[in-house]
Formats: C-alpha cells, sequence, structure tokens
C-alpha cells in the first residue's frame, strides 16, 4: 500500500497538490509534524528539506530512505521487498 504524508501544510494547500499532480494513493496529514520528526532526515544541503523518501517493509523496518527523488531507486526496493526482501 502506498501513503503520502504532508507534513505541517493546510490541507487546502495538500487537496490542490493531489488535484494538480492528479495522484490518486492516500495522502495522510501530519498535521503537527510528529511524523515528520520521527523519520527526519539530514540534508543533503540546506535547501533540500524535500522530497524526503521512505519506504516501510512488510515487518515495519525502513527499506529506504532519501532526501532526493529518484524513481529508480525507489522503483528497485518496493520490487525487492515484494520478492521477499
Amino acid at each position: 500500500m502506498v501513503w503520502g504524508i504532508a507534513s505541517q501544510e493546510p490541507s487546502d494547500t495538500v487537496e490542490s497538490y493531489v488535484d494538480n499532480l492528479g495522484l490518486t494513493y492516500p495522502i495522510l496529514l501530519d498535521e503537527d509534524g510528529g511524523v515528520n520528526a520521527t523519520y527526519q532526515q539530514t540534508a543533503a544541503f540546506p535547501s533540500a528539506a524535500y522530497p524526503q523518501d521512505w519506504l516501510i517493509g512488510t515487518d515495519g523496518v525502513i527499506i529506504y530512505v532519501n532526501n532526493g527523488f529518484e524513481v529508480d531507486a525507489i522503483i528497485t526496493a518496493i520490487e525487492q521487498e515484494l520478492d521477499g526482501g
């Protein structure tokens, strides 16, 4: 299952973003930033706060983390997890 998490953003901003990108997976609102604080990454450079990508395996353990958007790496990590690790 894929979920997006919007951290500390107003719901109308998130809704507009979802509509503009045509996203079809659920977007959860992290209103107080608690989820973001739990998984916060060190930024590669000062303006690299977003995106932050995490993939959580079927056992609840993080299997991929990156603060750059690398589609091929994300797909590979998902495929490996679905193939049993």
